[in-house]
């Protein structure tokens, strides 16, 4: 779709505070009446009541049905459009919002403009205009009266969701830091974030945090060392040893006694682990599986403990989720081979490739045939009807279960992430009864994993989520600890340039650490700096990634916050000059003026320098509430920092 041309508003801009995609939409299409928007609806309604889809955002679900009535009332191509888009959006995990400022399409195309603006909130900005590119295929199919295939397309954009958005981990620390207002960067296409601003910032990477550091993360991936110095603090752990080869594995099983675990050392997410081993063939092709599956020569052998395996997540000091579970059975009909019911089980729409889906795909890979071959059957054999197969052993997990874990077991888990030394800590434990102690049941913490994924506490199949995001950034933001520096604003006019430098020697003589954002520059502590960045929006964000500085000042340009939108993710105290306010410049700068407004959050002050009586009443239209407006300087210069 490379003949949509898109605007990408990164700040607070005239139609909201949060970021928007414009689709700028050639007019005469757009004022089209189109008589599909029923039909689209029941369609789209139908696949949300199927429930024949996978999401790890039911919260975006209540969104996408609200979304997809909207289709059925939209007339106008152009509000088709936007509502499609706005389902797609919500179905990605992007619930968006109706603009502050009215979207009256009419209007538009009574302007006689050549196009029309269909804004939608985003979050990346590749996504969203994705969304849009899905609502225009659509919308043509189904004006052709040609198959659209809902189900596909929204499999193909959960998938393209997941290669753009940040991982469910990383949301749900993020979900937590907006409950407490706490602003954050992305820093890369990957998982780095910056949480906080200036001197206050922190950093995660997935469930990793600036606190944990490479020599816990580097015991962690050595479990010899793991389990010797867990046993040291009398943690339940199971006996064993790395082995050479696969002879040495056989070897390893004599002395330690059956049943064993053959494993890589460096097992992450259940690859290449054989359980429950006896018998020599079961040990040396579990050995070649492990060099296989877990892509290294490195290699061990350990005792079985019993139960089923559990994840518990501890965060700081506390043991904050617990998740259970699951096996892999398929249940025999007389009729079908393993195979074809291993095919099956893998028709339920959770199950995927991609590391968000709810359940993986069940495959019948070589630890499936260890498994399978112990209850003397193959892939391709039929089991009687109503027989249980064992597939594998250790599924996904499925089941929160933290109300259940033993005082004592929660106790020996926080005790094992300090000593290996993370912060956040993901434990591997097998037992048959979470709600009694270890030692009483055979049971051991088998692994002690830096990084773990949230997602198993976050969006259980069975049970009730946990807070775990909340845990996380009590503990890099404890007792209400703040996060942001002041961002203060001057909007640019002719009379601007004195105030910014007023306002930059009333910091200097405090003594505060302070960036400047003016002219196409940017510095901090009155020094000019290269940030290698072209915009003055790119500026800003790098320095509020500079560790010392306290407040930023930001001499706004009008013009590109018109087309851009506002420069800064908001601005905490802003000054408008009285050159900005009147009459004829005041008209010619009506959209980035409100665009600056809109970047003045609840709480911010609004500083008008002699503002002209007609202007008033518009000023107080468009700020945002809470956000409070003055008819003066004074002031202005007496900033909490």
């Amino acid at each position: 779709m490379s003949d949509l041309r898109f605007v990408t508003l990164i700040g607070p801009n005239r139609w909201s505070p949060a970021p928007m995609l414009e689709l700028h939409y050639p007019a005469s299409q757009a004022a089209e009446t189109l008589s599909i928007g029923p039909a689209l609806s029941a369609d789209l309604l139908a696949f949300l009541e199927s429930k024949s889809y996978t999401t790890t955002h039911p919260q975006s679900v209540a969104n996408a049905e609200l979304r997809a009535r909207a289709v059925a009332t939209s007339s106008f191509a152009g509000d088709l459009l936007l509502a499609c888009a706005r389902w797609f959006s919500a179905m990605a995990g992007v619930p968006t919002q109706d603009t502050r400022e009215r979207l009256d399409l009419q209007a538009q195309i009574d302007s006689g403009e050549d196009s029309v603006v269909l804004p939608m909130e985003m979050e990346e900005q590749e996504l969203s205009e994705r969304c849009f590119e899905l609502a225009v295929e659509m919308i043509g199919s189904y004006r052709r009266g040609e198959n659209f295939s809902i189900p596909a397309k929204f499999r193909e954009l959960f998938d393209y969701a997941d290669d753009v958005r940040l991982g469910p981990s990383s949301r749900a620390i993020l979900r937590a830091a907006r409950r407490r207002s706490i602003p954050y960067t992305r820093l890369n296409r990957g998982s780095l974030v910056q949480l906080g601003e200036g001197k206050y910032q922190r950093r995660i990477w997935t469930a990793e945090t600036d606190a944990t550091s490479a020599i816990a993360e580097a015991i962690a991936s050595d479990k010899d060392l793991t389990k010797r110095l867990l046993r040291q603090v009398g943690v339940s752990v199971p006996h064993g040893r790395q082995v050479r080869d696969a002879e040495d594995a056989w070897t390893a099983a004599q002395e330690i006694g059956f049943p064993v675990v053959v494993k890589p050392v460096n097992a992450n997410h259940q690859r290449g682990i054989s359980i429950e081993l006896s018998t020599r063939d079961e040990i040396l092709k579990a050995y070649d599986w492990a060099v296989q599956d877990g892509q290294s020569d490195e290699v061990m052998v350990e005792q079985f403990a019993r139960g089923y395996h559990h994840r518990l997540l501890v965060v700081g000091n506390r043991m904050v989720a617990a998740a259970r579970g699951h096996s892999e059975i398929v249940i025999g009909d007389g009729r079908s081979t393993v195979e074809e019911l291993v095919a099956l089980l893998n028709q339920d729409p959770r199950r995927g490739e991609a590391y968000t889906d709810p359940l993986g795909v069940v495959k019948l890979d070589a630890g499936a045939i260890i498994e399978l071959k112990k209850q003397s059957l193959e892939v391709h054999s039929i089991p009687l009807p109503g027989q249980e197969v064992l597939v594998r052993r250790t599924g996904d997990l499925t089941t929160d279960c933290t109300e259940e874990v033993h005082p004592d077991l929660a106790e020996q888990a926080v005790l094992a992430a300090r000593v290996v030394g993370l912060d956040i800590a993901g434990l591997d434990i097998l037992a048959t009864d979470i709600s009694e102690p270890l030692e009483s049941q055979r049971g051991a913490v088998v692994e002690v994993n830096a990084g773990p994924s949230l997602s198993p506490h976050v969006s259980p199949l069975f049970g009730k989520p946990q807070k775990v995001g909340d845990a996380i950034v009590d503990m890099l933001f404890p007792n209400d600890s703040p996060s942001r520096i002041r961002l203060i604003g001057v909007a640019k006019c002719l009379d601007s340039d004195s105030l910014v430098e007023q306002l930059s020697e009333q910091l200097r003589l405090r003594n505060i650490d302070f960036g400047m954002v003016s002219h196409g520059q940017a510095g901090f502590n009155g020094r000019i700096v290269d940030t290698g960045c072209e915009t003055d929006a790119s500026r800003v964000i790098a320095l509020l990634c500079n560790p010392i500085l306290s407040a930023i000042v930001i001499h706004v340009d009008l013009v590109t916050s018109a087309t851009c939108g506002a420069c800064a993710p908001r601005l905490d105290w802003l000054l408008l000059p009285h050159g900005a306010l009147r009459g004829k410049f005041f008209e010619e700068h009506r959209s980035g003026l409100r665009s600056v407004l809109h970047a003045v959050p609840a709480g911010g002050h609004i500083f008008c320098e002699n503002p002209e009586a007609d202007v008033w009443p518009t000023l107080e239209s468009w700020k945002l509430d809470g956000a409070h407006l003055h008819a003066t300087l004074d002031g202005a210069f007496e900033i909490d920092v």
